[in-house]
């Protein structure tokens, strides 16, 4: 059957995640008795709990600043979870799994402890250091993830349906929200009695130096819209669309990448689009390799993206917008532009605000680094960071992170802790890279997936996300379950471990 209790599950979750980000009412009443039906259910099956959990993941916002019911509901799930995991692995014959869990468990435990130790010695306050250290948790996930899953190839589908579905939900919501909200309507900027006035096209027809069309960035009010899910769900689209077989897992695949795509326009965010347009052809090129039936297939899709992207840039109005950021990196302030900021000192530098800013907090956080370079200032030190608001207006904030992880984990963890963290974020790349021509799908898009989230999170501050580390924690759950799928293998007398 199509619809069993796994695709039930996984609708649910979906349905009461659309529920928890109404405001308060009826129907976010509605998602907290969804999320709790969804905790019972996990009592009595781990493995449901674990297909509801990435579902529900669109409900949190990317870096919740406060706990609240959502919050802490989805909290109790996981830990459901883990002690239904850790109850039944327990009973179970399969020694080896707790040897490998538990040391995994130590290794991660005394990292942390040694950062606790190094951020107190720096000064940073302990409710900082926590904030900072949460998200990075949710990383051992993967144990549960190992066991539930196994080298079950149906269960790795429903838990990449899952993943799937928030991906989908994601995209979804911020082509939803463009659209609704009208934030694709241009508008025009105009210096008017010395101050910038913000006003539709036929208004501006009246003013020769109109500057436009400008669009408002959607990032600026929907969190999601720079979370790594995006850039990733191009690439995984693009994958699987190319590696199915089924027809109806092809257009899955097409559909998400599509979606994906449609939503890193809509952000405007140059970074996303690159690293996700990269991967893809960084798997292009793999495809020409080592796939040859299989070019005309990846063509085929990749010039049916290409052609639906630039129609809908060019149908939304938006191709100006992206050409004029694209020639930023190279060129800025030029022409017309350059005479009509230079009215105006704090508009002259908006154009390459990102991209300068950007410079400033790696300087920030090197600096931080070379002042301690072994073990780092500890999880969340702060520095001091220029902000820009929903109204395009500057406010200075202590921050504790930078828009990119290696000169992040340097900041604060030093040389010990980026070494730490390149095995834990880039390590998957390399396990059993020997089979990587004939390897299933599965694993050539975790690959992809490592990829797009390493080169991504080079440029924003995702891999402090919930989203991302979760990611993580599958990606090490399905190495670490094959693992012990060779170990029992290799040694037949060992018992099977109890289904979950």
């Amino acid at each position: 059957m199509i619809f069993n209790k796994n695709s039930a599950t996984i609708a649910i979750a979906a349905l009461t995640a659309i529920c928890l980000i109404q405001e308060h009412g009826f129907v976010f009443y509605l998602g907290v008795a969804g999320i709790c039906s969804l905790i019972i259910l996990a009592a009595f099956s781990p493995w449901l709990g674990m297909l509801a959990l990435f579902p529900l993941l669109f409900s949190l916002p990317p870096a919740p600043a406060t706990i609240g019911i959502t919050e802490l509901s989805f909290a109790l799930l996981m830990g459901v979870i883990f002690v239904g995991v850790l109850v039944k692995l327990s009973r179970s014959a399969n020694k080896a799994a707790l040897k490998y869990f538990g040391l995994a468990l130590l290794v991660g435990l005394f990292v942390l402890a040694v950062n606790l130790f190094v951020a107190v010695k720096n000064g940073v306050p302990l409710v900082d250091w926590v904030r900072g250290a949460i998200p990075f948790l949710f990383i051992y996930n993967f144990l549960s993830v190992a066991i539930l899953v196994g080298n079950d190839e149906n269960r790795i589908r429903w838990l990449g349906g899952s993943i799937a579905t928030l991906i989908f939900l994601f995209s979804g919501y911020i082509i939803f929200y463009y659209f609704y909200y009208d934030i694709w309507l241009p508008y025009w900027l105009v210096l008017v009695d010395d101050k910038v006035v913000r006003m539709s096209e036929t208004a501006a027809l009246q003013y020769s130096e109109a500057l436009g069309p400008m669009r408002d960035r959607v990032t600026m009010v929907v969190a999601q819209a720079t979370d790594a899910l995006l850039p990733v769900g191009v690439v995984l689209g693009v994958v699987l669309a190319t590696l199915a077989r089924r027809k109806s897992v092809v257009a899955i695949g097409f559909l998400m990448a599509l979606t994906c795509l449609f939503a890193v326009l809509i952000t405007f965010t140059r970074s996303m689009l690159m690293s996700s347009l990269l991967i893809a052809f960084v798997f292009t090129a793999f495809i020409f390799m080592f796939r040859k039936e299989m070019r005309l297939k990846v063509v085929k899709i990749g010039t049916a993206l290409g052609v639906a992207g630039v129609v809908f840039m060019f149908a939304t109005g938006m191709q100006d917008i992206w050409i004029g950021r694209m020639n930023q990196l190279t060129e800025i302030k030029t022409g017309n532009l350059k005479e009509f900021y230079s009215k105006d000192p704090v508009l002259k530098e908006k154009l390459d605000f990102n991209v300068s800013s950007r410079l400033v907090e790696y300087k920030i956080a090197w600096n931080m680094f070379v002042s301690h370079p072994v073990l780092g200032n500890g999880l969340g030190i702060k520095h001091e960071m220029q902000w820009e608001t929903v109204e395009n207006e500057r406010q200075t904030k202590w921050v504790a992170y930078v828009h990119n992880w290696v000169f992040y984990i340097l900041m604060v963890g030093g040389i010990a802790g980026f070494l730490v963290y390149s095995v834990v974020l880039i390590g998957p790349l390399f396990f059993r890279l020997s089979w990587v021509k004939s390897e299933s799908t599965h694993w050539t898009i975790i690959r992809a997936a490592v990829l797009t989230m390493t080169v991504y999170g080079a440029f924003f501050a995702v891999f402090r996300l919930i989203t991302f580390n979760l990611l993580i924690s599958v990606i090490w759950g399905l190495i670490f379950a094959q693992i012990l799928a060779d170990r029992r293998k290799s040694q037949p007398t060992i018992k099977e471990e109890v289904a979950l």
